[in-house]
């Protein structure tokens, strides 16, 4: 009896673990904050990608049932990083970018694994 109760557990377990795995994890308020500076840098008109615009309909998707603090610290991070990526030098343009090619790759990673779950590629 006992052996069959630990296999419904450990049966319960990996079809929880399973579930945990094929979801994508929520942003924290902290990466969501960092995630916004990262759509300012690349919304810039200096230095501005095309992964803007996937970086905002992540980000959209992820605001939902935040606090109004994270939204007011998103919303700051955002615009002091546009504000600097608009008026900076070449030398402060260059540690910017860095920052865009380095640290926010992976929201976009984040992003991509995202959209894909979201809309699975259909097989013929």
């Amino acid at each position: 009896m006992r052996f069959i109760t630990s296999a419904a557990l450990a049966a319960v377990a990996c079809a929880s673990a399973a579930t945990a795995f094929a979801q994508p994890a929520h942003l924290t308020d902290v990466q969501f904050v960092a995630a916004n500076r990262c759509l300012g840098l690349m919304s810039s008109k200096t230095i501005g990608t095309p992964d803007a615009v996937t970086l905002s309909r992540f980000l959209r998707s992820e605001s939902v049932g935040r606090m109004p603090l994270a939204y007011d610290e998103a919303d700051q991070a955002r615009d002091t990083a546009l504000r600097q990526a608009n008026h900076s030098s070449s030398d402060s343009n260059a540690r910017l970018i860095a920052e865009r090619d380095g640290a926010c790759r992976q929201f976009i990673d984040d992003a991509a694994t995202t959209a894909a779950a979201a809309h699975p590629a259909h097989s013929s």
